[in-house]
């Protein structure tokens, strides 16, 4: 995925507090659909969300892929989850977060406007939990006992948002309302997005991602 972190920030053992910046304690490493062949990122965003944007700003670009050249052929489909640490399906522990946080917010723009995203947060519930296995890594829980996969770590919020950008930065926020996200979040923040017919190319931009 481009330039994409390869590991995650140095963590305290301290629950986070919030406010929270999601850069903070989260990297965009969670590749899903087409992303791995599709999908690059990197922080070439040609202005900020606001005058008073923090983190960092994420330049996204998917691009369709011929059919033809891919085999198995692809999804039609991408997407990335923001992570507690690279490719962590739930092998590992999600962040502690106290209580309180209300919603998600950040700026967004797409390269030409109507790009179409379903934003995510949450959402990282694998359901392999039993399933038959010869080997560890074919498992979300990244064991693989007596021939099937043990349970794995998952969230319990699971938000999906539907998006339509303009070419000019605008703010979302996405509240979370009488939704509980338990005591562990393995994704912070997510982005989906199907590749219309007749169309090669969704670049968009995402900036100051934060918990509030």
């Amino acid at each position: 995925m481009g330039d994409a972190p390869v590991y995650g920030p140095d963590y305290s053992i301290d629950s986070v507090s919030v406010p929270f910046l999601v850069d903070d304690h989260y990297i965009p490493s969670g590749c899903m659909g087409d992303c791995a062949t599709s999908v690059t990122i990197d922080s070439n965003c040609p202005k900020r969300g606001s005058d008073d944007a923090q983190g960092e700003c994420h330049h996204f670009v998917f691009t369709a892929v011929d059919p033809a050249q891919l085999d198995p052929k692809p999804n039609g489909w991408a997407g990335v989850l923001w992570q507690t640490s690279e490719k962590n399906w739930g092998s590992l522990p999600g962040r502690s977060i106290e209580p309180g946080a209300t919603g998600l917010q950040f700026y967004a723009a797409g390269a030409v406007g109507g790009e179409m995203l379903d934003i995510l947060v949450g959402g990282l519930v694998p359901a392999d939990d039993g399933k038959a296995c010869e080997s560890n890594d074919v498992c979300s829980s990244g064991v693989c006992a007596k021939g099937a996969c043990t349970r794995a770590h998952k969230d319990s919020l699971d938000l999906v948002s539907p998006l339509v950008l303009t070419p000019d930065f605008v703010k979302v926020e996405i509240p979370f309302g009488k939704r509980d996200y338990g005591s562990e979040v393995l994704s912070g923040f997510g982005w989906t997005a199907q590749m219309p017919a007749n169309t090669s190319r969704i670049e968009f931009y995402v900036d100051d991602l934060r918990w509030e």
